[in-house]
């Protein structure tokens, strides 16, 4: 689970106890997870983690893997607190968050993650959605309950410089092609040697293990290799993503056809207007259909989306196809899609 490289740095973010002649690389990892974490929580301190990543390199199954073993190092099952941990759009943040402060019932969860929403929120909105939440987070951690809260995003500008100060974690997700996923794992601070212009920096994780003749051996962790989550979290992940995310595109897409001027048919125009949507936001795709023999199927389940017939979504299906076509979406070798999704 993981690869590492030596230095000589002088920072010690976690200390932990290894035996590397019976224990896994992947145990290592999660007792560095735990350290850093939810040590940070344990001393009554916040944890604030930015997830990055390209589009398909798969940061939304990165982070419900982070969710995942956080919970079990505290002998939680994820299950019992995944809708209420996982914001899918901004829409569900105050009452997820509402519930996970004052609910009984979740009075054990601390961690909440903000999920990619970039493509159905402006731009704008998607940035003070976060500004705001990570200053939410931090407030109630310090008057309430110590959270972990977790932002997944394509690019860091998606927050505000005066917000990325309040940053513990950046984590850049990059997963080779037949891989699993990499955590590069940076640690913010604070450059403040120039009073009047202090500067937000970033450093590798560093810290120390600890063998089992007690010896101590300073670590710095190239990456965290993670695998995904198991089959039944990914589904349950999957589906409320689709179902939070399906109304608010059928709502631009509605808009975008009243918005059409184009004389032709009523049905003509929203089926273009779904081509317009997905050329544009191909990070979707994945929630309408998949690929087979370098072409996009629609599933039946995205006709009960749209609300359209057999028809039209053969129809939705050629001119989508004959536009990615022209786009140079599929690769000409062999006919497969770029990746365009976690």
């Amino acid at each position: 689970m993981m690869s590492s490289s030596q230095g000589d740095m002088a920072a010690c973010d976690f200390v932990v106890r290894h035996d590397t002649d019976t224990e896994t690389m992947e145990a290592l990892a999660k007792k560095i997870l735990q350290s850093v974490i939810l040590g940070r929580l344990k001393a009554k301190k916040p944890a604030v983690i930015f997830i990055s990543g390209d589009s398909g390199e798969g940061k939304s199954y990165s982070a419900l893997r982070i969710i995942e073993v956080l919970f079990e190092l505290q002998g939680l099952d994820i299950k019992d607190f995944f809708d209420v941990c996982n914001v899918m759009v901004p829409l569900e943040y105050p009452d997820k968050l509402t519930k996970i402060l004052y609910d009984k019932e979740f009075k054990k969860c601390n961690i909440i993650c903000m999920h990619e929403a970039r493509d159905i929120v402006r731009a704008k909105n998607w940035q003070s959605f976060l500004t705001q939440a990570i200053a939410d987070v931090n407030a109630m951690s310090r008057a309430m309950k110590r959270m972990c809260v977790i932002i997944v995003s394509q690019f860091i500008r998606d927050i505000t410089t005066d917000v990325r100060y309040t940053l513990n974690y950046y984590i850049k997700v990059s997963r080779p092609k037949g891989k699993n996923a990499r955590l590069y794992i940076n640690v913010m601070w604070k450059d403040d040697r120039d009073l009047e212009k202090p500067k937000l920096r970033k450093r590798k994780l560093s810290g120390y293990i600890v063998d089992k003749k007690g010896k101590y051996r300073h670590y710095i962790p190239k990456y965290l290799e993670v695998r995904k989550p198991n089959k039944e979290l990914r589904e349950m992940f999957d589906k409320a993503d689709y179902d939070a995310k399906a109304v608010r595109i059928r709502q631009k897409m509605n808009k975008l056809i009243e918005d059409m001027k184009a004389e032709i048919g009523d049905e003509s125009k929203k089926i273009e207007a779904m081509v317009e949507y997905y050329t544009k936001h191909t990070d979707n795709l994945q929630m309408i259909g998949k690929q087979s023999r370098g072409k996009w199927k629609l599933q039946p389940n995205a006709r009960d989306m749209h609300g359209i017939t057999k028809e039209e979504a053969s129809m939705f299906e050629g001119k989508l196809n004959e536009k990615l076509k022209k786009m140079g979406f599929f690769g000409e070798a062999d006919g497969q899609e770029k990746q365009s999704s976690e």
